[in-house]
């Protein structure tokens, strides 16, 4: 299963992380989600079912600004 690293660089508060976690968590074929408010970055475990951009699209949706770090 891919496992995906997304830098989110409007992530500023405890608010924003448990939005992130909340909205990532509701997509479909997610399996596991870790939101750092340190780092900046989401690590989210999906099936092949959902690709990064789709997951983008809905953080960018919720109003946050996110870009893959890798390439998985």
């Amino acid at each position: 299963m891919p496992y995906t690293t997304l830098f989110i660089d409007n992530l500023e508060t405890q608010s924003d992380q448990e939005s992130v976690t909340f909205e990532l968590q509701d997509l479909p074929c997610i399996n596991q989600v870790e939101v750092s408010l340190v780092n900046k970055e989401a690590w989210i475990d999906h099936t092949n079912m959902i690709s990064i951009n789709d997951i983008i699209l809905a953080l960018e949706e919720a109003g946050f600004n996110a870009k893959s770090n890798d390439n998985n």
